[in-house]
This record gives structure tokens, C-alpha cells and sequence, in this order.
């Protein structure tokens, strides 16, 4: 049969069933695909990406600190009293540490190139580090071999980076310790709640240091440097220059300072060779017609630079267990019975309230007696007539117990008029001074004594605050600034150590009442307690004290002072804890610190 192109019919090639079903689902697969490909890259492009950016950035670009200088103190001559030293420093960078699974190595190894680290203190600093995300300490102040060894073994110590800081120097040492205080290196605590602290850091811990940290401090900078994969450096991508912490000037002239120092541990020396134990006290010297500290010893006292440099640390376990106590700043933080040194603002508040004149006399002889009570008079027979230049002048207790609680039918201030007074010359309250932790002292009142004791107040309580005693506290420093406004004879002004407005008030007192006062106190120099000082080369006023501690026979020796005579500069205070007598402890000390600002032109 003979079929023509016509007829023949093509026939389609047969394919299987299933070959046909996959063809067909092909395209709906791929569909799928596609579209779960681009839901994910519009959610890492979208969602994800400004993440994923930083972190690119953050692994691209390294940054170095550039510590800024801590600002430096002057005393108010421009001497320098610290400086800043160099010191390097080994941290853990948390985003370059190894994995969990791989930090043994890196623990090992610092735990062999750092033998004064415990592995426990390396342990925990790595566990901050990952926990916070934050550069965290592992060693400050490293030494010279020490550095070369973690340069030496860079590459087993993945994670760690050596960084630059700078720590204190104390230049006058023990001298200005109480004052200028010490650095530390910044605590956890710090760097959690302040983004400018950085792991190198170290902050203020005492004194000036704490008062003004934030101000010492400056602003770090910051080195940008491009690295690879691998971390090293690439390209210099530019710096944000550090800004220095702000200077400071005190109103501390330091070489009075270090002779205050020197004259307290000669004698320090000197009694602990005759056998008579170790001493302890504060002197101050202020300004009287402005505030301005120019001297504020504590002794004894400690070496600040074993607290900021590292290297010195193991020096401080001593200051700890010390029994004298030497971290403690007793010219500011001390409270202390006053005894007689009280005696002239009571006098100036009797003379205010009439309570007694210029002419006021009362018979001294021994002592007075409340029915079955007596109240002694320092002066066994007593000092006879005594008027209050004399009660000054002499520190004659019986004229005191008539001025606060009256005697033989004339009233006295009674205790409420006596601390309104005392309020107002500075006492029960801190000062305000510039340094931190000021003790406000303290005057005891009726509810005071019923709360704490049971015990309702009685007049023999009102006599004993009359002479200084009876739960009456004051520091140094509050004395100082009393006696200075009533060498001024009109203001007190706030205690200051950086220069500066003080906030002042006016006493409650007139003139012509503080010019009584001045004038017993200057007879205390002439005809007095303190007669001894009548030959300085400068005229002086003052008033000594021994305070009883806890009706014991050991006392605090006083004794507070201001000059010339007749336009007074300085006020200059004494404390000697269980000295003995005011006049005979004190009283010398007060004359070589008188005798040494004449010779320097101070006191004019």
C-alpha cells in the first residue's frame, strides 16, 4: 500500500506517567523557592540589617583609647602636689575573646604570664567581660618585663589587648593625704551605671579626688584603625583627641602644710621615746576673713600612692589594721568634747541676751553646789571675782554654769538659747566644707536625752554643757570656722579648700559684744591660761580647753586661737586626743605654727 506525505500522521513519543507529574510540579517548586529566598533577604535586608551592619563595622574598625590626663592640683602658690605617670594595662576585649569551649588555652596562659593574678580574679574577669559585653580589667600598672612577656605571647592570648592609662602620683605623700585624698581603679559598679568610664579607668576615692572627680576626669579620645580578618592593623582611619580633666588650685598653701606635718611627728617621735604612747590630732588654719584652709593635718596620716599605684598595693594592709587609725581624718570627721574652748560663743550669747554685762561679776570659790550635786571649778579655792574677760581669760568654770544655767536667783540661757546660739556659729552641723564624709558634731538637747536614756533633763546637764561637756561634740574643723567669725567679729564664713564664694552668714552677736569676747580672749595670751604665747613676735588671742572623755580622767587638749590681735588674718586651731592639759600640750604646738607664719609674711 503506497501512502503519500498526506497520509502519514506523526504520533507523539509517549513519555510515563510520572515523568509527566514531576514536570509538572517543577514549576511550582521553584516558585516556593523563590519566594522563600526573598522573604529571608527582605528580613536580613530590612529587619536584620542595620544589625548586621554594626557588627560588619564593629569587626572592620578598631578603636584604641586615648586616655585623657587627670587634672592636676596646685596648692595656692601654683606648687604641683600630684602628677600623672604612665601606666599599661592588659584587658579582656570581649567581642575578639575565644569561644567557651576554647578559653582554657587563654586562661592557662595568663594564669602562667601573670603569677600575681590569682586564676580565680582571671576566672571572673573573663565571666564579666562576656557577660557585660564591655573591655574589663585583668592587671593594672603592669612592669617592664611583665609587658614584654604578654608582647612575646600575643598570639596565645587571643581576646586580651594591652592598653595605655595614666595613675597618680602623690607628691607630698603622707603631708596632704587626708586632703587630696587617692585614686582606685574603677569598680564594676562604676562601669555599669556610667558610660564614660572605661575598663582602665581609675576614679576619685577619697578627699579631693572624690569631691571632684568628675571635673579631674577630662574626656578619653579615641585612635580609629581599619583591621582585617585576622585583626591586624590596616589603614589609620583618624582619632577624637582626648580632653584633660580640669586643673585645680587650693587654698592649701603646701609648705605650711608639710611644717605642721614635720612639728607633729617630731613630737610624735619624741613623746613615743619617753614612753608616753603615740599621738594623735588635727590643726587647723583658716582664714578668717574669707574661709579659705590654708593647713589641714590629720595625723598620723598614710602614703596615698599605696592605694593609686598598684605595684604599692600590698602597702596598704597596715593602714587597716593600724590602732592609731591613720585612714581616719580627724580634723574633719573627728567629733570631740570642746571643755573650755566652748566658753566664748556662750560668753558672746549671754552678753546678746543680757544674760550678763561687761561688769558681770561672780565669786569663784571652788565650785557651786545644786543640793546634793557639786560642780567643780578647775582652780582648787577658786579664782575670786571674776568677771567675763576673766571667765575667758582664765577659763574659770564657775562664771560658765552661771552663763547657761544661772545661779543664786539670776537666770542663764537654758539649753534651748544655748544651742540656738551655738547653731548659728557653726556647731551641730556640717561646715560644707569640699571634702566628703563631714562629721556635723553634736549638741545635745531634753528630747535628745529622754529618748536615748529615759532620763528627763536636768540643770546640772545645762552647767555641764556650759564647760564644754555633757554630749557636746565639735570637730577641728567647726571650731575653726567659730573662732574665726568671732575674730571677724561679724561673719561666719563656710570652710573651703578650693577657691572659690564661700557661703557665709551673719553671727548673732553685735560688735560691741564680740569685741568683749576678743578682748578675754586676748587676756587669755596676756594674763591667762595661755600666757606662755605672750611672747610671740605677733599679738595673738585664744582660749585653751581640756575636755574630760566619758568622765574619765584622760582628756582632749585645745586650744584655739586667732591673729594679730586687732585685724586678725588666720585662725589656728590644736586638738590633741588624750593629750593632757590644753595649755600644756596645745599651747606649744600653736606657737611654733605662729611663730612659722610671722617668719613667712603670712600673718601681715
Amino acid at each position: 500500500m503506497n501512502l503519500s506525505a498526506s497520509d502519514i500522521i506523526e504520533q507523539p513519543n509517549p513519555r510515563p506517567k510520572s515523568a509527566t507529574r514531576r514536570f509538572g510540579a517543577l514549576p511550582i517548586i521553584l516558585t516556593c523557592i523563590l519566594l522563600v529566598v526573598t522573604i529571608r533577604g527582605g528580613y536580613l535586608q530590612i529587619v536584620k540589617g542595620s544589625s548586621f551592619r554594626s557588627q560588619a563595622e564593629h569587626n572592620r574598625v578598631d578603636s584604641v583609647i586615648l586616655p585623657a590626663p587627670r587634672g592636676i592640683i596646685y596648692d595656692r602658690n601654683h606648687t604641683q602636689l600630684v602628677e600623672n605617670i604612665s601606666s599599661t594595662d592588659l584587658v579582656f576585649k570581649p567581642n575578639q575573646l575565644p569561644t567557651v569551649a576554647n578559653e582554657s588555652y587563654l586562661l592557662d596562659n595568663l594564669t602562667t604570664l601573670l603569677p600575681s593574678i590569682s586564676p580565680d580574679q582571671i576566672r571572673a574577669a573573663l565571666d564579666r567581660s562576656r557577660k557585660t559585653g564591655q573591655e574589663t580589667l585583668i592587671a593594672k600598672a603592669l612592669d617592664h618585663d611583665t609587658v614584654l612577656k604578654l608582647e612575646q605571647n600575643e598570639a596565645n592570648l587571643v581576646g586580651t589587648s594591652l592598653e595605655s592609662s595614666l595613675v597618680r602620683k602623690y607628691l607630698y605623700s603622707e603631708v596632704l593625704a587626708h586632703i587630696l585624698g587617692y585614686t582606685n581603679p574603677v569598680t564594676a559598679e562604676q562601669l555599669a551605671s556610667n558610660s564614660n568610664l572605661t575598663a582602665t579607668d581609675t576614679t576619685g576615692k577619697q578627699g579631693i579626688e572624690l569631691q571632684y572627680d568628675a571635673a579631674l576626669r577630662g574626656e578619653h579620645g579615641l585612635t580609629y584603625t581599619e583591621v582585617n580578618a585576622a585583626g591586624k592593623q590596616q589603614t589609620d582611619l583618624g582619632q577624637k583627641p582626648a580632653v584633660a580633666g580640669q586643673d585645680l588650685t587650693l587654698t592649701i598653701d603646701a609648705e605650711l602644710q608639710k611644717f605642721i606635718y614635720g612639728l607633729m611627728s617630731d613630737l610624735d617621735a619624741k613623746n613615743q621615746k619617753a614612753g608616753e604612747g603615740p599621738m594623735r590630732g588635727a590643726v587647723v588654719v583658716m582664714d578668717t576673713t574669707n574661709g579659705e584652709v590654708q593647713s589641714l593635718v590629720s595625723y598620723p596620716s598614710y602614703d596615698p600612692n599605696a592605694f593609686s599605684q598598684p605595684f604599692l598595693r600590698n602597702n596598704t594592709t597596715k593602714y587597716f589594721n593600724d590602732k592609731q587609725m591613720p585612714l581616719f581624718n580627724r580634723a574633719v570627721n573627728g567629733a570631740y568634747p570642746p571643755g573650755s574652748t566652748i566658753k566664748p560663743f556662750l560668753a558672746s550669747a549671754g552678753l546678746q541676751e543680757g544674760i550678763i554685762t561687761e561688769n558681770t561679776t561672780v565669786n569663784s570659790v571652788g565650785g557651786i553646789t545644786v543640793g546634793s550635786y557639786h560642780f567643780l571649778d578647775w582652780k582648787s579655792g577658786g579664782h575670786g571675782i571674776t568677771d567675763v574677760k576673766k571667765a575667758i581669760a582664765n577659763s574659770v568654770n564657775t562664771f560658765f554654769y552661771m552663763v547657761a544655767g544661772g545661779l543664786n536667783g539670776q537666770g542663764g540661757l537654758g539649753v534651748d538659747k544655748s544651742d540656738t546660739y551655738l547653731k548659728q556659729f557653726g556647731f551641730d552641723n556640717d561646715t560644707g566644707i569640699d571634702l566628703p564624709s563631714e562629721a556635723p558634731g553634736f549638741l545635745p538637747t531634753p528630747q535628745w536625752k529622754l529618748t536615748t536614756t529615759g532620763q528627763p533633763w536636768y540643770i546640772g546637764d545645762t552647767y555641764h554643757m556650759g564647760i564644754g561637756q555633757g554630749g557636746v561634740l565639735v570637730t577641728p574643723l567647726q571650731m575653726t570656722a567659730g573662732i574665726a567669725s568671732i575674730a571677724n567679729g561679724t561673719t561666719w564664713y563656710q570652710p573651703h579648700l578650693v577657691q572659690g564664694n564661700p557661703k557665709k552668714h551673719p553671727i548673732p552677736v553685735s560688735q560691741s559684744n564680740v569685741q568683749i569676747v576678743q578682748e578675754g580672749m586676748r587676756e587669755t595670751i596676756t594674763d591667762g591660761s595661755a600666757k606662755s604665747l605672750n611672747t610671740l613676735p605677733i599679738p595673738i588671742a585664744g582660749k585653751t580647753g581640756t575636755a574630760q572623755i566619758d568622765g574619765s580622767d584622760k582628756t582632749h587638749a585645745w586650744f584655739t586661737s586667732f591673729g594679730p590681735y586687732g585685724n586678725p588674718k588666720f585662725a589656728v586651731t590644736v586638738l590633741i586626743e588624750q593629750g593632757g592639759g590644753g595649755d600644756v600640750v596645745a599651747v606649744p604646738i600653736a606657737r611654733e605654727v605662729w611663730q612659722w607664719l610671722y617668719e613667712h609674711d603670712l600673718s601681715k
